[in-house]
């Protein structure tokens, strides 16, 4: 399974400033284990529900990015044959999980595109009326992400629970995936499934690969 990795020129000129406040990870900063990354981090990781108005629609996961609530996620879980959703939710990780679907997705806010590529299948989404305080995640530096670096997976498979852990680690780098320029992706043997679409990848600093 593979990872999307965002070049600055290919997606639009909001998601190109955040981009430019990702952060480096330095040896002053030592590195967090699976459970403190998925503790401080899995705030930043949303489920996202898109409809043209009925209960069924496209589910998927996504990373909140900005403090006043951008949400980066995969353009099919937003869209479907490139025509976006009428409707889109975006749920927020509560602080403790019960295990119940009711329980569990009760922070539920409405959302709206502010962009869309189908072609490197990347959308960015805002939160309306985002609550202050929200967990963001930052971008790593691609260019220093290096193959058997450990990373964790959150998201919602459908055949898990919500906000769901697993760890890997990078198992290989591909530049232009299935020939398309600046869909430059990583592999790693981390366990994702349908579901997971559109969420973080994240390095033992906690920034988004």
């Amino acid at each position: 399974m593979t990872r999307t990795i965002l070049r600055r020129s290919a997606f639009g000129l909001a998601l190109a400033f955040v981009l430019g406040t990702s952060l480096t990870a330095t040896a002053a900063n030592p590195p967090l284990t699976p459970r403190q990354i998925y503790k401080t981090y899995g705030k930043g990781v949303v489920l996202v529900f898109a409809t043209d108005g009925s209960a069924q629609g496209s589910a998927g996961t996504g990373s909140i990015i900005t403090e006043d609530g951008q949400v980066i996620t995969n353009a099919h879980v937003v869209s479907k044959d490139g025509r976006p959703y009428k409707k889109l939710f975006v749920y927020l990780k509560p602080d403790k999980l019960q295990g119940s679907m009711q329980q569990d997705l009760k922070h539920r806010f409405t959302a709206t595109l502010m962009d869309l590529n189908p072609e490197l299948d990347l959308a960015l989404l805002k939160i309306v009326e985002a609550p202050k305080d929200l967990q963001v995640i930052q971008f790593v530096n691609p260019d220093e992400v290096e193959i058997g670096e450990p990373v964790v997976a959150i998201g919602h498979p459908e055949t898990g629970g919500l906000w769901t852990l697993t760890t890997g680690s990078i198992s290989s780098v591909i530049a232009d995936f299935q020939g398309v320029h600046g869909k430059d992706v990583f592999q790693t043997e981390a366990s994702v499934n349908r579901g997971n679409s559109g969420g973080p990848l994240l390095n033992a600093y906690g920034h988004m690969v």
